[in-house]
């Protein structure tokens, strides 16, 4: 699938690659370029490796209230909050980012997810949808990010408003949605709205020096910042605590699907895997898919995420492990054929929603 704006970062130059279905750029103006702009300057990263959906009506709030893990009753407008669907098991259907904005006199709650798991959200609001007061649909905005130390003046250029300086938050001005993003690792505003106004603003951007960049370098600062991606560092398989994703649900609100299951752990213990981060003794072999084990050969996990960050000049990593080697300071090697490469694990600190 390509998204609204593959003809645009065509026309930068940039070469493509698929993740999880969709056509995405993979680099466009080297990744040393792109990742100093994304750190210091303005960096463009097309937005589609997420899908959005959004919801209207009076009962809206209460009906993701009882099916979601955040407090969406505490959703301000203007706000955004982390938040997850799960099944009844506790695991994954979707990581989320809700906003909540007025479009038009009317409130609307939109629904940023994984593009690959659109389908799967789309599905479960039908069956649990009975007599509530409510609609939603999926608009096909053209995304556009904006990430660096000069997102918001690249914005101010465009002569848009700022959204409330929040960690995550919302704003509708004309044809467009302005979104101020949490999970990048890097300030990142990003503009959704018809494909050719989104395209003249990049245009605009580009102009004046803005990068355009691509997946190796969004990689990079996600992992950087611990930021885990559906379908590579988690999936449908894997329970909320497992990815130690907690910051996404909230231990004040009443039932939700999932919640008996993130409630038990909770309270009573650690989950048997946890999903931490690594840090490598070096080299630039790319380690994705490597076995982690200890000094007598255990298999302890697999690395799930791996890159070279210039940030902290080290390959670091992701992967989900057995109890055991969840421990900060932990030793491990990642087996890549007949090579070992030590890594030291780092355990995220538990901060809930």
């Amino acid at each position: 699938m390509e998204t609204p704006l593959h003809s645009l970062f065509h026309s930068f130059g940039a070469d493509f690659a698929e993740q999880d279905g969709v056509h995405l750029p993979l680099r466009a103006s080297g990744v040393g370029a792109e990742y100093e702009a994304a750190r210091d300057a303005l960096a463009l990263f097309d937005g589609g490796d997420r899908g959005w959906l959004e919801m209207s009506g009076a009962d809206a709030a209460g009906f993701l209230q009882r099916l979601l893990t955040s407090d969406v009753d505490a959703l301000a407008d203007g706000g955004g909050q982390w938040s997850a669907m799960l099944d009844a098991k506790g695991k994954w259907v979707a990581d989320l980012l809700l906003f909540r904005f007025e479009r038009g006199g009317q409130t609307v709650i939109g629904i940023d997810l994984p593009a690959s798991r659109q389908q799967a959200v789309h599905g479960a609001f039908e069956r649990f949808h009975f007599a509530e007061e409510l609609s939603w649909g999926a608009p096909g905005h053209a995304r556009l990010m904006l990430c660096g130390a000069g997102a918001e003046s690249g914005l101010r250029a465009l002569r848009l408003p700022l959204p409330p300086a929040t960690d995550a938050a919302a704003l509708a001005h004309q044809d467009l949605l302005i979104l101020r993003r949490p999970d990048r690792g890097v300030p990142c505003l990003e503009l959704l709205g018809p494909a050719t106004r989104v395209e003249g603003l990049a245009r605009e951007l580009h102009d004046a020096g803005a990068v355009p960049s691509g997946l190796v370098v969004l990689d990079i600062l996600r992992v950087e910042a611990f930021e885990p991606r559906f379908g590579a560092d988690f999936d449908d398989q894997t329970s909320l605590p497992e990815s130690n994703e907690w910051r996404r649900a909230s231990f004040t609100k009443g039932c939700y699907t999932g919640q008996e299951v993130v409630a038990r752990i909770n309270t009573y213990g650690e989950s048997p895997r946890q999903l931490c981060r690594l840090r490598f003794d070096g080299g630039t072999r790319p380690l994705h898919g490597c076995e982690l084990v200890d000094d007598d050969g255990k298999k302890l996990g697999v690395v799930s995420s791996w890159v070279y960050s210039p940030l902290h000049d080290a390959p670091l990593g992701l992967a989900t492990l057995r109890r055991k080697a969840a421990e900060t300071g932990a030793r491990l090697w990642a087996v890549a054929g007949d090579e070992r490469v030590g890594a030291r694990v780092s355990v995220p600190e538990k901060v809930t929603g």
